[in-house]
């Protein structure tokens, strides 16, 4: 129906859940895995913003898999945002670093600057 990606472009990721409520989620259907990465990057983002730690390996797995800025800016944001949250923000810095050469050029201004503004 949604084909083009409209439908999760225009989804606000504005959700609160627990760690087992995002667990829960991905058990039933295994959404860290979902190979359609319109629905895969929001639950990382659910993920992230709950605190839920066990996805950060996906999380960074699928920054180095993915280049495209529809994909990169709402996980690193994800990552920086919030108060407390150091620890993701060196995770962030860390994937990038590693990442960097393999991003568009493009990409790693707009990273760089989500990067600079959060930490």
């Amino acid at each position: 129906m949604y084909q083009d990606g409209s439908f999760y472009a225009n989804l606000e990721i504005s959700l609160t859940a627990t760690s087992l409520q995002v667990a829960a989620l991905d058990a039933r259907y295994r959404l860290a895995e979902y190979r359609d990465w319109e629905v895969k990057v929001a639950f990382l983002q659910l993920a992230i913003s709950s605190g839920c730690k066990e996805y950060f390996g996906e999380v960074e797995k699928t920054l180095k898999q993915v280049g495209r800025m529809k994909y990169l800016r709402p996980l690193y944001t994800a990552l920086v945002q919030g108060t407390g949250r150091d620890e993701e923000k060196m995770l962030a810095k860390r994937i990038f670093a590693e990442a960097h050469d393999s991003y568009h050029p493009i990409a790693q201004g707009v990273v760089e600057t989500i990067l600079s503004k959060n930490g």
